[in-house]
């Protein structure tokens, strides 16, 4: 009897789930929404692209001479030394936290027939691209978020080309943006409050950085120059603000004193400016002696004093262990690096700023010849930096008549350029991409010098890319980490194709 009452029982249970199969998915919440709109992805989406910048800066910083550490045994920044690195969360921030947002609101925009955001998905996912494989090289694109779990790495020619048909695609739809699309303001859009002119010219300076990097060995100098002169018709500076008085740690700048070791963040991305000072090849040029200037006044706006109220510097790699720094040097006696302009813990985190365009076109116009322009455009990048960092008007004046700062067009050299740019991308990824191109040059950047302990086995090479994450790429993605050598222990100095294609190395 109780064996028929459990058959009877089965055999309506079947029925009743074949007849409701059509009402009834375990996999679906009904009260929690499974898609966001377009106006609640995009804070997100731009809120971890500041973090996913910061990731390629926190080591950047260190292999382009900003800063460096009191040891000069750290593995990474004295000895250039990857190898023991266990994950690299800035491919995750790509691939994941911004990547696969910008995937999402794109395709939400297209469903809401929405353009304004559909546009600046795009966008967004381009810069993420571009700052991504100007660190890594080679990286998955036409088969990226494919669901597979071992997709092809495409040349970083052709991420270039993918980046370069986002962006394009990104403004033919702000072009078509309409009354009817989903609002955009400034709670949805912290960056540029839903003005889709600036969001246009933010993209033309997006290209512009790339145009930068090909152009020496592409023939691109005028298509740079024009791409420039467009974006910066109604450009303004692309900045991620963090919430002054900010309780929450994923509320503040990365590079703030608060969150120098996050709990929500991965170990190798936490900042470790307490135990860092500037180098002297970055001191030397901030140091002046002249015109009643002791130091570059932007100075005292990147950095606060330290205990001595004294700014020493310490050789790249060398740390507390330079030679020459007086007996009983301590940490004291060099700049407190938190709490200057970009790194308090409710500093703004920069995209892309009005004074690095001022230096592309610089640097384009000097190697077309035209000094007398370039020389313009560098003179505004410079002034541009001190007024944004809120140097006074007569340091600004004082400044400028300095043996810093060329005042005839006919002597310009394009360390002049490149050297004041420099300054004013203190702390950005950036610079590491320039000084890639240049090959570490001293004709770009004289006095720059090899770091010391740098292990003897990288054989006097410099550090060219960051590797793959190893808790994904080197396990789930092998053959293709070894069809192209990522898995060699010397592969960070293998250089990404826009550096062994460059013309300027010398």
């Amino acid at each position: 009897m109780m064996k028929n009452i459990f058959k009877t029982f089965s055999i309506l249970l079947a029925v009743f789930l074949l007849t409701s199969c059509s009402k009834l998915d375990i996999n679906v919440n009904p009260v929690n929404p499974v898609t966001s709109p377009s106006n609640l992805r995009l804070p997100a989406i731009l809120g971890n692209m500041a973090y996913h910048n910061y990731s390629h800066a926190r080591f950047a910083s260190y292999h382009s001479f900003y800063l460096t550490t009191r040891l000069s045994n750290t593995r990474i920044e004295s000895q250039l030394d990857y190898n023991a690195i266990t994950r690299l969360g800035a491919w995750r921030w790509h691939y994941f936290d911004v990547g696969s947002n910008c995937r999402g609101l794109i395709e939400t925009a297209q469903r809401e027939g929405s353009f304004n955001y559909l546009g600046v998905a795009k966008i967004m996912l381009a810069y993420s691209y571009l700052t991504a494989t100007d660190s890594f090289g080679d990286m998955p694109y036409s088969q990226a978020y494919s669901a597979s779990f071992n997709p092809v790495y495409d040349p970083q020619q052709q991420v270039y080309a993918g980046i370069e048909s986002l962006l394009n695609e990104g403004l033919a739809d702000l072009e078509k943006a309409s009354p009817s699309d989903r609002p955009m303001n400034a709670t949805s859009d912290l960056i540029f409050s839903g003005d889709l002119r600036k969001w246009a010219a933010f993209a033309k300076a997006v290209k512009a950085r790339m145009y930068l990097h090909t152009a020496n060995f592409d023939n691109g100098y005028d298509r740079l120059i024009t791409t420039v002169d467009d974006a910066l018709a109604n450009f303004d500076d692309a900045i991620y603000k963090y919430p002054a008085g900010a309780t929450r740690e994923w509320e503040m700048n990365l590079w703030g004193p608060q969150v120098a070791s996050p709990e929500f963040n991965f170990a190798d991305i936490r900042n470790v400016l307490v135990e860092s000072m500037h180098t002297d090849f970055l001191m030397n040029y901030l140091t002046l002696n002249e015109a009643g200037l002791t130091y570059d006044p932007r100075l005292f706006k990147l950095t606060t004093p330290g205990a001595n109220n004294r700014y020493l510097a310490a050789r790249a790699s060398e740390g507390l262990s330079t030679l020459g720094l007086p007996t009983g040097t301590t940490m004291a006696d060099f700049a407190n690096l938190y709490n200057g302009f970009w790194t308090r813990n409710d500093s703004p985190a920069p995209f892309i700023l009005k004074e690095e365009l001022y230096f592309i076109k610089a640097e384009a116009l000097f190697y077309k010849g035209n000094l007398e322009a370039a020389h313009a455009a560098y003179e505004l990048g410079i002034e541009t930096n001190l007024r944004r960092l809120g140097v006074s008007d007569a340091d600004i004046a004082a400044y400028m008549t300095t043996s810093k700062v060329v005042s005839d067009p006919t002597v310009l050299k394009i360390s002049d350029i490149m050297m004041q740019k420099y300054v004013a991308m203190y702390l950005q990824g950036e610079t590491w991409v320039d000084m890639r191109r240049y090959g570490y040059s001293t004709t770009a950047y004289p006095g720059i010098y090899y770091p010391r302990n740098a292990l003897a086995e990288w054989q006097g090479r410099w550090i060219q890319r960051l590797p793959y994450d190893r808790q994904t790429e080197y396990i789930y993605n092998p053959q293709e980490i070894a069809r192209f050598g990522a898995d060699a222990r010397d592969w960070v100095f293998n250089p990404v194709w826009w550096a062994e294609q460059s013309q300027l190395k010398n």
